[in-house]
C-alpha cells in the first residue's frame, strides 16, 4: 500500500465500486411481486396488506398490539394524543434527535424539555432526565438513536416513581434489544418507522406498539375512522368521523415492509459484521472514541456514528474528513441540528446555550458508511484507507 496520501497526489486506498455495496434499501423480486399483488386487486388505497403488517410486526417484537401508521411521526403524534398530553403538559426528550421526535408534542400544545445525552451511547442521559422532572411532566420520550437501546430499566423506574408514561422512539432500532426484550415493547408505547432509509424499509408508513388495549382503541379511533365501527361503543361512535386525522398506511407500502421483516435480522446482522469489523481496528488508532454495548444491549446499527476528537491527534475532523475523501471514503461531520437551538424551540422559551455536553459532544461525530450490502472487501478497503491516513498524524 503506498504511503503517500491520495490528497498530496498518492493513489486512492479505496478503489471499489461503492454503489451496490451502500445500496439501500435493498429490493428484491419479492417486493415487486408484493407490490404488484396489490396494484391487481387493485387494492392501492383499502386493503388487508397493513392489518396483515400490523399482525406480523407484533409477532415479531412480542408485542400485543400494534398499528400501521402513515409514518413514524404520526404515529408519535398519536402515542401523544392517546396519552392526553395537551397544553400545560411538559414533555421530555434529547434535543440531539430528529426533529419528529418533539414536534408532536409541540402541536399538541405541550411544552418540549431537552435534555442531555450520555456522551458515550449519544442516548438520553438517565440523570439530567430525572433532573429536568417538574410536577408538569407528563412523558418521556427516549430515543434509541442510531439503534443503541437506551437504559431502560433505569429510566422506566424513574418515570413509575413520577407517574410520567415512556413512549420508546424506536424509529432507528428495528430489531434491538434490551435485557432480551424488543424495544418498541418496553415502555407505554412504542413507535417506528418505515421510511426508505431506515433497517426496516416500506418506503414511508410507521408503526404504533403498545400492550394496552385503550391505547390501541384510542388510536384507531383517532387516525382510522373505517376500523372504529369493530370496537367497543366507547370509541364505535367515532366511525363515522375519526377523532380529526386519517393515519392509515397505504398498502404497497405495508406490502413492501412485509417481505422486507423477513430478512430484518439477517440485514441487521450484515450491517453489524461489517460495521464492527472496521471499528475494532479504528478503536485501536488515535482519536477514535468507539462505544461498545453492554451484555445486556443487543444494538443494530441505523447510522455508523463514532466519535473523533481531533484536539488528541492534532487533525481536526475536518481537515481528517479533506483526507478520507481524497482515498475515496463517503464520510461526513454529522452534526445534528440540536433541536433547543431551532427557532421554533427558542422563539417558545428553549436557551440555545443550554445542554453543554450535547453541544460539545455534537462537534465530534463522524459519520461513515452501515456497508448493508458489502462481503467484507469494502470495509477492508475502508481500514487500509484510514490506516494510511491516522500514520501521518
Amino acid at each position: 500500500m503506498s504511503e503517500r496520501l491520495a490528497v498530496n497526489g498518492g493513489p486512492k486506498a479505496i478503489t471499489l465500486d461503492q454503489i451496490e455495496a451502500l445500496r439501500w434499501p435493498i429490493l428484491t423480486e419479492e417486493d415487486e411481486r408484493s407490490v404488484l399483488h396489490v396494484m391487481r386487486r387493485n387494492e392501492t388505497s383499502l386493503s388487508d396488506e397493513p392489518k396483515l403488517l400490523e399482525r406480523e410486526f407484533a409477532s415479531y417484537l412480542g408485542a400485543e398490539y400494534a398499528l400501521a401508521e402513515v409514518n413514524g411521526t404520526s404515529a408519535l403524534y398519536a402515542a401523544l394524543f392517546v396519552l392526553g398530553i395537551g397544553p400545560g403538559d411538559e414533555v421530555i426528550c434529547p434535543s440531539y434527535t430528529y426533529w419528529a421526535t418533539a414536534m408532536p408534542a409541540a402541536t399538541l400544545g405541550a411544552e418540549v424539555v431537552f435534555c442531555e445525552i450520555n456522551p458515550d451511547s449519544l442516548d438520553l442521559d438517565v440523570e439530567d432526565f430525572r433532573n429536568k422532572i417538574t410536577p408538569r411532566t407528563k412523558a418521556v420520550i427516549p430515543v434509541h438513536l442510531w439503534g443503541v437501546p437506551c437504559e431502560m430499566d433505569e429510566i422506566l423506574a424513574i418515570a413509575r416513581k413520577n407517574g410520567i408514561a415512556v413512549i420508546e422512539d424506536a424509529c432507528h432500532a428495528h430489531g434491538a434489544e434490551y435485557n432480551g426484550r424488543k424495544v418498541g415493547t418496553i415502555g407505554d408505547i412504542g413507535i417506528f418507522s418505515f421510511q426508505a432509509s431506515k433497517n426496516l424499509p416500506g418506503g414511508e408508513g410507521g408503526m404504533l406498539i403498545t400492550n394496552k388495549e385503550e391505547y390501541y382503541n384510542m388510536a384507531i379511533s383517532l387516525g382510522h375512522y373505517r376500523r372504529a365501527a369493530d370496537l367497543p361503543e366507547k370509541y364505535s361512535r367515532y366511525q363515522h368521523t375519526s377523532l380529526g386525522f386519517k393515519h392509515r398506511m397505504s398498502p404497497l407500502h405495508a406490502a413492501i415492509t412485509r417481505v422486507q421483516l423477513k430478512t430484518l435480522d439477517e440485514k441487521n446482522q450484515i450491517r453489524k459484521d461489517n460495521i464492527e469489523k472496521l471499528l475494532r481496528v479504528l478503536e485501536e488508532l488515535p482519536g477514535f472514541h468507539i462505544y461498545w454495548t453492554p451484555p445486556h444491549i443487543n444494538r443494530v446499527y441505523y447510522e455508523n456514528d463514532i466519535v473523533y476528537r481531533g484536539e488528541e491527534t492534532g487533525v481536526s475532523i475536518e481537515r481528517l474528513i479533506n483526507m478520507m475523501e481524497a482515498e475515496g471514503a463517503i464520510i461526513r461531520c454529522d452534526r445534528y441540528p440540536l433541536l433547543h437551538q431551532q427557532p421554533f424551540f427558542v422563539e417558545r422559551g428553549s436557551n440555545p446555550e443550554d445542554l453543554p455536553v450535547t453541544r460539545e459532544i455534537n462537534e465530534h461525530i463522524l459519520a461513515l458508511p452501515t456497508f448493508p450490502g458489502d462481503d467484507g472487501s469494502l470495509v477492508n478497503q475502508y481500514i487500509d484507507a484510514f490506516m494510511k491516513v491516522t500514520r501521518f498524524f
